[in-house]
């Protein structure tokens, strides 16, 4: 079990080498996403796939991680090895695109993102439990620069695959994409090597046995709190994944920009992101998640309904800084306060409760949206965004306000 907040000393985040690697690791589990959401529109172009057939890649991907994410959990929980985890993680987000450039048929794509979400997928409950045991007086400020580093693979990659799409094809970019996440999974092994070495202070946690397991999987689905900070917490990444998914589209097939253009738009969309992740995270620690969760929900809706209403071109480039920051301002927050509420032995099953949740409605968001493209206009898939993350305040209200942590 990993040791109570009490019992080692309290250390500093921003002075711990296996923080920075943890925070380096998510910043590439989130980077090979990110590409692939910039090449989404070019492929679609060379392959003739229907806006429907390209927004069903993101949600196939997301199917696939909502089928693996209790079960990663539940593995997480039960062994030690949580840095292994995060280079395997790593290292399944990247190698898909070593054969998508060799795809030829869409069953194929189809394969290869599922791949690349179960990579993405393995990441968090192994990093979140082990930031959670790390370091557990300052988990709003320490989720906050775990997302920020998020944001920053979010940010990174629009700008530089847009860059690189300018002058060379999709397929060129695609295989020099593998080697990053490669590179950085070796990495991760060196950095974190000594969370796990016997008799040190800071061990990422030994695993609970199944019997004990059992019992605290019961404890977790009894936890109306934890249950109902999943579903807001699904409800905000079902918003950010459809606008992930109709940014991109909207900007080449509606306003007819290079994808520089298109990438540079999104990394301001991602900046805005990165800036609020550790600002909100903070904030959260200072006067709780419920009110900056609510505040930022009704924030971010306002601000996708300005963004498709504005016809200005600096106009629009404040209004998409302003919905990132807005937007991505709830993830750490709401990740945090699953960690508060949920006891440290499920840690990795809670994470994989929250992106669990976070998938199966991610995925359907892309698809929904694409539907009403076809049907109605690009505009209808953003109106259909901004209603869903307004209803999200409805289940954050429902969060019981009684704290119910167990930390053993």
């Amino acid at each position: 079990m990993i040791s109570e907040p009490e019992q080692r000393p309290q250390i500093k985040p921003v002075k711990d080498p296996p923080f920075w690697g943890i925070c380096l690791g998510h910043t590439f589990t989130h980077w090979y996403p990110a590409s692939f959401y910039i090449m989404l529109p070019f492929i679609s172009l060379e392959f003739g796939f229907s806006i429907t057939q390209a927004t069903f890649l993101i949600t196939f991907m997301y199917l696939v991680k909502s089928f693996v994410g209790l079960p990663i959990g539940a593995v997480t929980d039960m062994v030690s090895r949580k840095s292994i985890m995060m280079a395997i993680s790593i290292s399944l987000a990247g190698l898909p695109y070593l054969f998508m450039g060799m795809a030829s048929t869409y069953w194929m794509f189809l394969i290869w993102v599922a791949i690349m979400g179960i990579g993405n997928e393995l990441w968090h409950p192994a990093s979140f439990s082990s930031l959670s045991a790390l370091y557990p007086g300052q988990r709003g400020f320490t989720f906050g620069v775990h997302g920020m580093a998020a944001n920053l693979g979010d940010l990174l990659a629009p700008v530089i695959i847009g860059t690189l799409l300018v002058s060379m094809s999709w397929k060129t970019v695609i295989y020099w994409n593998v080697f990053p996440g490669l590179l950085v999974a070796g990495f991760i092994l060196i950095l974190l090597r000594n969370l796990n070495a016997p008799g040190k202070q800071k061990k990422e946690g030994q695993g609970a046995s199944f019997e004990e397991y059992k019992l605290g999987l019961v404890e977790l689905f009894k936890n109306r709190s934890v249950l109902f900070i999943a579903l807001a917490s699904g409800i905000r990444s079902m918003a950010q994944n459809g606008l992930l998914t109709f940014i991109p589209l909207y900007l080449a097939f509606e306003l007819s920009l290079s994808p520089l253009w298109v990438g540079i738009y999104v990394t301001i969309l991602q900046a805005g992101g990165m800036l609020a992740a550790p600002v909100a995270g903070h904030f959260s620690d200072k006067v709780g998640a419920r009110k900056v969760i609510m505040s930022g929900m009704v924030m971010t809706s306002i601000m996708i309904v300005v963004f498709v209403l504005v016809q200005n071109d600096w106009l629009l480039i404040i209004c998409i800084g302003l919905l990132g920051f807005f937007l991505y301002s709830l993830r750490p927050v709401m990740q945090a306060w699953a960690m508060e509420r949920t006891s440290q032995k499920m840690a990795g099953t809670t994470t994989s409760l929250l992106f669990t949740t976070q998938s199966i409605l991610s995925s359907s968001s892309p698809l929904i949206g694409g539907l009403l493209a076809d049907q109605f206009g690009m505009m209808a898939a953003f109106y259909f965004v901004a209603a869903v993350i307004l209803l999200g305040n409805i289940v954050v209200a429902m969060i019981p306000k009684e704290v119910t942590t167990a930390s053993s």
